[in-house]
C-alpha cells in the first residue's frame, strides 16, 4: 500500500477554456485545499484509492441553490502513455477516472482529451465510492475492479473542489503532477 501527502496547487485559471474564468479568476493563484492524504492499494484486480483532506465547512446539499457548489474530488489516470495531467489529457492522449460529488449517491466515470472535454458517464460495474465527513475532514474511498490503465501506467492525479470556496468546473485544487501509484 502506498501512503503519501500530496501538495496541491490551484488549477491555472489562465488555462481554462473560454474567456470568462481566465479573466474573472486571474488572481486565484492559491489552492482552496493545500494538501490531501492519498492511499493507493492494489489487491490483485481490485484498487482502493482513498483521499482525505481538511474541510471545516462541508457543502453536501445544493439542490435548488444557485450560489452553492458541492464538495467533490476526482482521481484520474492516463489512458495512454504521455497524456498530460494538467490539461486532463489532450487529443489522442486521453485520461480516465472517477469523480465523487458530496450531493450525489454514486460516483461517475470521467474521460477527457483536454480542457473542456470532460465527459461523465455511469461508473463501470464494480466501481464504487464511500465518503465520510467528520471532525473537519472529508474521507473519500474509491473502489475499482480491474482498472487496466492504472495497472499499466501506474500513475494517478487528483482534483478537489471546495464548495464553500466557490470551487466548480475548472476552479479547483489539483495535484502538482502525476503521482506514482505504487
Amino acid at each position: 500500500m502506498k501512503k503519501e501527502t500530496v501538495k496541491l496547487m490551484a488549477a491555472p485559471a489562465g488555462m481554462q477554456p473560454g474567456g470568462y474564468v481566465m479573466k474573472a479568476y486571474a488572481d486565484r493563484v492559491n489552492p482552496s485545499i493545500e494538501e490531501a492524504q492519498l492511499e493507493v492499494e492494489n489487491a490483485g484486480q481490485r484498487w482502493r484509492i482513498q483521499l482525505r483532506w481538511t474541510c471545516e465547512k462541508p457543502v453536501s446539499a445544493v439542490q435548488g441553490e444557485t450560489d452553492l457548489f458541492s464538495d467533490a474530488c476526482a482521481i484520474f489516470v492516463p489512458s495512454t502513455a504521455g497524456a498530460p495531467w494538467i490539461t486532463m489529457g489532450e487529443k489522442g492522449k486521453p485520461v480516465e477516472g472517477l469523480i465523487w460529488q458530496a450531493d450525489k449517491d454514486k460516483p461517475l466515470g470521467i474521460q477527457a482529451e483536454g480542457m473542456g472535454t470532460m465527459q461523465r458517464s455511469e461508473a463501470k460495474e464494480g466501481w464504487s465510492v464511500k465518503s465520510d465527513w467528520s471532525d473537519g475532514y472529508w474521507t473519500v474511498t474509491f473502489q475499482a475492479n480491474s482498472w487496466a490503465a492504472l495497472k499499466q501506467h501506474q500513475q494517478i492525479a487528483l482534483a478537489i473542489w471546495h464548495g464553500s470556496s466557490q470551487d466548480r468546473g475548472g476552479l479547483k485544487s489539483v495535484s502538482q503532477g502525476w503521482i506514482a501509484s505504487s
